[in-house]
């Protein structure tokens, strides 16, 4: 082994676990020297109910290893036991009675509670800040962040199968605003490439004190080439705090002048059904990002006038856009985080945008798809499905539960309409919207729908019909 090229051991160790690498190592000093690198991953996560903050620490302070990080990860995500039972159950009884087995619930819940416990015996993480400070310091490697919210923290089959389900995760916004001032308080030690946050409170970029750690990132977010946000508006938010908060999220979005890929979700925990009304102006005035070459917009409400101008500001290095995406919608239900125009049409905005995007080589559509007033029979309605995942591959097949009422189509003609010209496509509107929006009342609507759906699923209708025509009024 000591006769081989270094490049073929580096292959060898490449293929092997972490306790292979170990074993490996000690066979020879050559192995063993080669072998240092490979000791941990350069792709480093910390979860809650293990000490990996300490880990971090010490691989940060070790002069040789604190090179070798590159990607972390901080899984703050928590389980709501109470509809995780309920949905854990359920699940097990929907199995076949010859795959029903009753100890994998029992085996699966006790391992959780004994995780749980060691949670309980470690500081909570905003409290360790200064460790997390100290190490980033220490990181010169250090290119990609993410911090998740919605990823299964543990190694558990049936908790990972549940996790999917939005209302089994625990969210406590005040602890989330903690763990992110903590972060941000360490980002600015480093420069960063890639960011992704997949739940972030809105409301942080409300407070003086909050907004001060993401401002003083501004040379970190600077070195930005990839950003993905989801942010998570309160349900109590009133227009004075809303529009700090919008402007406070703008300031943010504009130290990142370098962005090759952008995206920017709202999901409304609160009401899942509900787009946020956002104005392109007083989010990003006319600021331009010159690299942009891919852009996802998903849950939002805005005007045809400032999405088209927003768009073709970055016509000159566009190259992939993607509207609308799976929102909060359960693994077996329609996407539901589409975009929504509550002035103009999606018709005249796809039909100016004709030829003024050169560089755009994917479009996609995804979701519930909405222009103009529910109360009104010039409306426009679409529920597209997926044809590509977020990074353009094909995606996972699910056999989706679909209402009898609700009929998808796919984005492909529009596609080649936007990229290639020719005429505006038919695009299939379901029957029985058109008589949603200009044959019936959408309260009787509602009524016809209650033998066929749930109340939970009534509720957010009206929710969502609501906050639309809330928006119009205000448009």
């Amino acid at each position: 082994m000591d006769l081989l090229p270094v490049e073929l051991i580096r292959l060898i160790f490449e293929h092997c676990d972490p306790p292979t690498v170990r074993n490996l190592r000690l066979a020879s000093g050559i192995l063993a020297e080669v072998g240092y690198d490979y000791l941990i991953s350069p792709n480093f996560t910390a979860v809650e109910w293990k000490d990996d903050i300490r880990r971090l620490h010490s691989i940060a302070h070790h002069d040789r290893l604190r090179d070798r990080i590159e990607a972390i990860t901080f899984n703050f995500a928590k389980i709501d036991e109470y509809n995780a039972r309920h949905a854990s159950f359920f699940q097990h009884w929907l199995q076949k009675p010859e795959e029903q087995q009753s100890d994998v619930l029992q085996d699966a819940w006790t391992r959780y509670y004994e995780l749980e416990k060691q949670t309980h015996r470690l500081l909570p993480f905003s409290n360790r800040s200064s460790m997390v400070e100290e190490s980033f310091k220490r990181l010169s490697g250090l290119k990609e962040l993410e911090i998740t919210y919605t990823k299964c923290p543990y190694d558990i089959d049936l908790l990972r199968e549940v996790f999917l389900v939005r209302n089994c995760r625990q969210r406590d916004r005040a602890q989330t605003c903690k763990n992110m001032n903590a972060i941000m308080s360490a980002v600015r030690h480093v420069r960063l490439s890639s960011l992704t946050i997949d739940q972030l409170p809105l409301e942080i970029f409300r407070m003086a004190d909050d907004r001060r750690h993401w401002f003083d990132c501004a040379r970190s977010f600077a070195s930005l080439s990839r950003l993905d946000l989801v942010l998570d508006p309160p349900d109590n938010l009133y227009p004075s705090s809303r529009f700090r908060a919008i402007n406070g999220l703008g300031h943010v979005l504009q130290f990142s002048p370098n962005l090759t890929h952008l995206s920017l979700s709202f999901h409304t925990y609160h009401a899942p059904l509900e787009k946020f009304n956002i104005s392109f102006r007083s989010l990003l005035c006319d600021f331009t990002y010159e690299k942009l070459t891919d852009l996802k917009l998903e849950g939002l409400s805005c005007t045809e006038h400032e999405l088209r101008a927003f768009l073709i500001r970055h016509g000159k290095t566009l190259e992939r856009l993607r509207l609308g995406g799976r929102g909060l919608a359960k693994p077996l239900d329609l996407s539901i985080g589409g975009v929504h125009l509550y002035e103009g049409t999606f018709r005249s905005l796809f039909s100016s945008l004709q030829g003024r995007l050169p560089k755009l080589q994917r479009f996609h559509l995804e979701g519930d798809i909405e222009a103009g007033d529910p109360m009104t029979s010039a409306r426009e309605l679409y529920r597209f499905h997926a044809v590509t995942d977020d990074n353009w591959n094909k995606p996972v097949t699910w056999r989706r539960r679909s209402h009898p009422s609700y009929k998808t189509i796919d984005c492909l003609e529009l596609e080649k309409y936007l990229l290639c010209g020719g005429e505006y496509p038919s695009l299939a509107v379901p029957e029985n919207y058109h008589s949603v929006s200009s044959n019936i009342d959408i309260n009787n609507y509602i009524d016809s729908m209650k033998n066929k759906t749930n109340i939970h699923n009534i509720q957010n209708i009206q929710n969502n019909n609501s906050h639309n025509n809330t928006n119009t009024a205000g448009g």
